[in-house]
C-alpha cells in the first residue's frame, strides 16, 4: 500500500495504527527513513504514546553499540535507513532470526526521496530485504507514505517489487500558504565575459531571515549545502547583532548589556538559544531607522547603493559534469539539488555563500502586516527618514515576483503580488527589552553535528526558543516542526516535490503560512520566477529510478549471494536482467556458480560493492597532514574536481588546503587555512556515441538516445577572490583521464538547416554551447534530478555524427534515467529552455541563461542571439 496525500495530512497515524497494532499482537514493524532527523523525530512521537508493550528504538549511525545489542534483542519496532539496512540489518540477519521471523509491517517513509541511482540502490535493498525475510517464514506488509509522490502505484510497484494499492485522496483541512517567487536584482559587478552578476541567493535569504526573526515570525530557511547554512545563519545573526547594539544604545537596561560576539561560529554558540526563552520576543515600542535594515515590500522609492556582493557563480571547472552536492550520507538524502547524499560538496557548488558584513537597518517597515503573518500584536510606525543601505540593493520583489494564495499545491495559476503581500509588523516591546539575546534566536541545523546537539535545535525550534533556523534538507521530510510561520528556500530545491515538500514545513497546525523561493543566478530559477504556471497547477514529476542498472545490480546480487547464496528461484525478485548480471559476476570472478547457486567466497565485505548514496569507487580519505585526523571521505570520482592538490575543502565549518592527492594510496593531505579564494577544477571532456537505441525527427533534425561512452580529465584549477570573483590564476594539474560508460540523449541538426545561421553571422559553436547550457539547466523540472548529476557536451560537427550536435548525459555509470526522462519531453523540455534564454534580461548571457558553474571551458565561446535562434530551427514544427 502506498499512501500519497498531502503534508500533515495524517500519513504517520494510518501507518502508525496498524503498526503498533501489530506490536501488541507479538509481531515487529521496521521503519525505513531517508533521514536521522525523520527517525528521531518518529521516535520521539512514539514514545509520547506511553504503550509499555511498545519497544520502539532508533538503529543508525548515532546508536551507541551498547545499545545496538538490547535493539536487536528487544526492540519490537526498529527506526532504521537505508544504509543501516544495506550495511549492517541485512549482513548480519542471523543476529536479527527473531525480528525478522515476526517482522508483520515495513514502513517506508517518505518514500519519494529515494530516486535516480540512489533511489535505484534502495530497490535492490528492499529485494534483499524481501529474501531475508523469506528465508525466515515471515511476509511483512509494505506500507509507503509520500506527500509529493506522482503514480504513486507505479512508483511503488518500481522501488518494491510488488503489487502495490496507493491511497490518493486528501480531504485534511489545511490553512493558505501565500507563495512568493524572488528574484534578486542585478548588481553592478561583472562576471566570466563582463556578465552581470545577480545579488546571492543566501545574502537575499539572510536578509529576510533576519526581518522575519525580528518580526516575531517563526523560520525555516532551507539552503542547498552545509556551508551555506552556516552562512546564511552567521550573516543574519551579525545583522541582528548590528541591530540589538544600536537598540540597545538607544533603549539601555538598567545596567549596561554585554555585546554580542557576532564572530562566534561555534556550535555551543549557536545552542545558547535552547536556553529557556524570554517570555516575549524584546521589541522597540516604535520602528527605529536602525531597525529598518529591509522591508521586502515591492514599490520602494528610496534609492540604495548596489553591494559588491561576492559570488561564486561563474566558476568552469570543465565541461558542465555532473557533480554530487554536499550532503550527509543519512541526513541529507537528495538533491538535486542535485542530490545523492554521502558525497563531499565540491567547491564550485559553493554558489551564494559569501558573508556580508553587519549593516545598519535602512529601509522603512511600513505600517500594513500581511495577512500570512496576522499572528503580529501590533504595527510600528516609521519615525525619520530611512538611510541608504551599504549591503544590498532595493529588496522590494522585483517585477517578476509573483505571490500565490492556496491551500493546496495544485492551486490556482499565480496572480501578481500586490504592495503589501510581503510586509510585516513589530509588536510593542516590554519596558526593558533585553537585546542582546536577539542574535541567538537565529540558528544552523547541517550535517556534522552530533545527534544530541540536533535534537536540541529541533527542539528549540518547536518550543521557540530559537525563531529562527537555517538547514540543508535535513528538515525538509516530515520532521514534526508545528507552529513554525513561513519558510525560506534559497534556490530551487530540484523538483516540485521537494519545493512543496519544504513548503508544507510552514503552517503545520493548519495555520496560514507564508512561504517565499529566492531564485539562485541558474537557467532553471529564472525561469520559473518568470513562468509560475510551470509551478502552479502541475503534477509533481515522476520519480525517476532503474533497479535494473546492471552497475547497480551487480554489488546487490553480490551482497545477497553473500548474506544466502543465490539460487534460480530467487533471479525473479531481482528483475529480468539478473541471470545476465550474474553470468558476468562469474566471469569477473566475483561469484562462483556451484550446482546449488551461486557463492560470494572473497573475504571482503560484499556490502563494500555497493556505494549507494555516492558516485562508486573506492572513497578517497580526507585527513589532516599535520594530525593524522581523519576528516571524511570523497568518493573516487568527485576527487578529481574537489579534493585534487590545491583544492580548497570544506568540512564542518572549516577551510583547508589540499596539500597532494595519492590516487594510489587512496588519501588526500590537507592543512588547515583560511584562503581568501575557492578553487574551481577545469576538465576536457570527449563523448563517443557506442549505441543509438532509439530515434525520432525533431524539426530538420533528429533525436537520439542511447549508450554513450565519456571520457574526463582534469587538466586545471582556477583560484577566484572569495569576496569579488577576481580571477586570480589558471594552475595546471597532472591526472589521469576517467572513462564513464552512461547514456545520454542528443539533438543533431543537418547542415543544410544550419548554413542559414552561419550565414547571418551565428557562431554556430557558441550557439549549440548555450543551447547546451541552458538545456542541462532546465531538465530538472522534467526529470527528478539535479543539473549535477548531469552533465554535457556540444560540437559545431561531431566525429561519430557528421553533425552539429548536443548532447546531455546522465554522470552515473550506466545511466540513472534522467536523460531517457529528457528523450521522452523533448520538446516540452527544449521549448523552457528556448523560453529561459529569451525571458533573461541579460544582453549578451549570464549566469541566469546560458553560463554554466562547472563549464570546462571557461563558458567560451556562448551566443545568446544564436542559442535562440538554434532552438527556434530545431523546434520549428512544434
Amino acid at each position: 500500500m502506498i499512501i500519497s496525500t498531502g503534508t500533515a495530512s495524517g500519513k504517520s497515524l494510518a501507518y502508525l495504527t496498524p503498526a503498533v497494532a501489530s506490536c501488541l499482537d507479538g509481531g515487529t514493524v521496521l521503519y525505513l527513513t531517508p533521514t536521522k532527523a525523520l527517525a528521531a523525530d518518529q521516535l520521539r512521537g512514539l514514545r509520547e504514546l506511553r504503550i509499555t508493550q511498545l519497544r520502539a528504538a532508533c538503529f543508525d549511525g548515532d546508536t551507541p553499540f551498547e545499545e545496538r545489542t538490547w535493539v536487536r534483542q528487544h526492540a519490537n519496532y526498529v527506526l532504521t535507513n537505508p544504509d543501516m539496512l544495506h550495511r549492517s540489518i541485512l549482513p548480519r540477519h542471523a543476529q536479527w532470526s527473531s525480528f525478522f521471523r515476526r517482522l508483520r509491517m515495513v514502513v517506508i517513509d517518505e518514500c519519494h526521496g529515494y530516486r535516480g541511482v540512489f533511489g535505484s540502490h534502495v530497490a535492490q535493498i528492499l529485494r534483499r530485504l524481501r529474501r531475508v525475510c523469506a528465508r525466515y517464514g515471515s511476509r511483512p506488509t509494505f506500507l509507503l507514505a509520500s506527500a509529493t509522490a506522482s503514480e504513486p502505484g507505479a512508483f511503488g510497484m518500481r522501488l518494491t517489487g510488488l503489487e502495490m494499492d496507493e491511497v490518493t485522496v486528501d480531504a485534511s483541512p489545511k490553512g493558505s500558504t501565500t507563495i512568493a517567487l524572488w528574484e534578486p536584482p542585478l548588481t553592478e559587478l561583472r562576471g566570466e565575459g563582463g556578465a552581470p552578476v545577480r545579488r546571492t541567493a543566501t545574502a537575499e535569504a539572510a536578509d529576510l531571515l533576519a526581518d522575519l526573526v525580528l518580526a516575531d515570525v517563526r523560520t525555516l530557511a532551507f539552503v542547498r549545502s552545509r556551508r551555506g547554512a552556516e552562512t546564511v545563519a552567521l550573516t543574519a545573526r551579525a545583522k541582528l547583532a548590528d541591530v540589538a547594539f544600536s537598540l540597545s544604545t538607544r533603549h539601555p537596561r538598567p545596567s549596561t548589556p554585554r555585546h554580542p560576539n557576532t564572530t562566534d561560529t561555534t556550535l555551543n554558540h549557536h545552542l545558547d538559544a535552547a536556553k529557556p526563552p524570554h517570555t516575549t520576543q524584546p521589541t522597540p515600542p516604535k520602528a527605529d531607522p536602525a531597525l529598518n535594515h529591509r522591508s521586502g515590500t515591492a514599490g520602494t522609492t528610496q534609492p540604495t547603493p548596489l553591494e559588491p556582493a561576492p559570488t561564486t557563480h561563474h566558476q568552469p571547472p570543465t565541461t558542465d559534469q555532473p557533480t554530487a552536492p554536499e550532503t550527509d550520507p543519512t541526513l541529507n538524502h537528495q538533491p538535486g539539488t542535485a542530490e545523492p547524499a554521502d558525497t563531499t560538496q565540491p567547491a564550485l557548488l559553493e554558489t551564494d555563500l559569501t558573508t556580508h558584513p553587519p549593516a545598519r537597518a535602512t529601509q522603512d517597515i511600513p505600517p500594513e502586516a500581511d495577512p500570512a503573518l496576522s499572528h503580529q500584536s501590533g504595527t510600528a510606525e516609521p519615525t525619520g527618514p530611512a538611510t541608504p543601505e551599504p549591503s544590498r540593493t532595493t529588496s522590494g520583489l522585483s517585477a517578476t515576483t509573483t505571490a500565490v494564495s492556496t491551500s493546496k499545491h495544485e492551486g490556482p495559476a499565480a496572480a501578481p503580488a500586490s504592495e503589501s503581500s510581503l510586509r510585516w509588523a513589530l509588536p510593542d516591546a516590554p519596558a526593558q527589552p533585553d537585546w542582546t539575546d536577539l542574535p541567538n534566536k537565529i540558528a544552523a541545523y547541517r550535517a556534522g553535528y552530533l545527534a544530541e546537539d540536533r535534537r536540541i535545535l529541533e527542539k528549540a525550534l518547536r518550543s521557540g526558543t530559537i525563531m529562527g533556523l537555517a538547514t540543508t534538507n535535513a528538515l525538509e521530510l516530515g520532521v514534526d516542526v508545528s507552529g513554525l510561520d513561513a519558510v525560506l528556500i534559497a534556490g530551487w530545491p530540484g523538483t516540485r516535490a521537494s519545493l512543496w515538500q519544504q513548503a508544507g514545513r510552514a503552517g503545520r497546525d493548519g495555520q496560514d503560512a507564508l512561504a517565499v523561493l529566492i531564485a539562485r543566478d541558474d537557467p532553471l530559477d529564472t525561469y520559473l520566477v518568470h513562468h509560475p504556471q510551470a509551478l502552479f497547477g502541475q503534477p509533481v514529476e515522476a520519480i525517476v529510478l532503474d533497479p535494473d542498472n546492471p552497475y547497480v545490480l551487480g554489488p546487490h546480487l553480490c551482497a545477497a549471494a553473500a548474506e544466502i547464496p543465490l539460487t534460480d528461484d530467487d533471479l525473479p525478485i531481482f528483475g529480468t536482467t539478473t541471470s545476465t548480471v550474474l553470468d558476468d559476476l562469474v566471469s569477473q570472478g566475483l561469484l562462483r556458480r556451484r550446482p546449488a547457486g551461486w557463492f560470494w567466497t572473497r573475504r571482503e565485505r560484499a556490502t563494500d560493492l555497493a556505494d549507494i548514496r555516492g558516485g562508486g569507487g573506492a572513497p578517497i580519505q580526507v585527513v589532516e597532514s599535520s594530525t593524522g585526523r581523519l576528516l571524511g571521505s570523497v568518493d573516487e570520482p568527485s576527487a578529481h574536481t574537489t579534493v585534487h592538490t590545491g583544492a580548497v575543502y570544506l568540512h564542518q565549518g572549516e577551510t583547508f588546503l589540499v596539500e597532494l592527492l595519492d590516487l594510489e594510496a587512496g588519501v588526500a593531505l590537507v592543512s588547515n587555512a583560511t584562503p581568501d579564494f575557492t578553487t574551481f577544477a577545469r576538465d576536457i571532456t570527449d563523448i563517443s556515441i557506442l549505441a543509438s537505441q532509439r530515434s525520432h525527427p525533431l524539426g530538420p533534425g533528429t533525436l537520439h538516445f542511447g549508450e554513450v561512452e565519456v571520457t574526463r580529465q582534469v587538466v586545471s584549477y582556477l583560484k577566484r577572490r572569495l569576496q569579488s570573483g577576481e580571477m586570480l590564476g589558471d594552475e595546471p594539474l597532472d591526472l589521469p583521464p576517467r572513462t564513464l560508460r552512461t547514456r545520454a540523449v542528443w539533438w543533431t541538426l543537418p547542415a543544410s538547416a544550419v548554413a542559414p545561421l552561419a550565414e547571418a553571422g551565428i557562431d554556430l559553436g557558441g550557439a549549440a554551447h548555450a543551447a547546451e547550457h541552458a538545456s542541462i539547466g532546465l531538465l530538472p523540472l522534467f526529470a527528478t534530478c539535479d543539473r549535477w548529476d548531469i552533465g554535457g557536451v556540444s560540437t559545431e560537427l561531431h566525429a561519430d555524427t557528421g553533425l552539429l550536435t548536443v548532447f546531455v548525459y546522465d554522470g552515473h555509470e550506466g545511466g540513472a534515467g534522467f536523460a531517457e526522462r529528457g528523450y521522452a519531453r523533448a520538446a516540452e523540455w527544449l521549448t523552457a529552455t528556448r523560453e529561459a534564454i529569451t525571458s533573461c534580461e541579460c544582453e549578451r548571457g549570464c549566469p541566469s541563461c546560458i553560463q554554466s558553474p562547472k563549464c570546462g571551458n571557461g563558458n567560451e565561446p556562448l551566443d545568446k542571439r544564436g542559442a535562440v535562434r538554434l532552438l527556434n530551427t530545431l523546434l520549428s514544427s512544434q
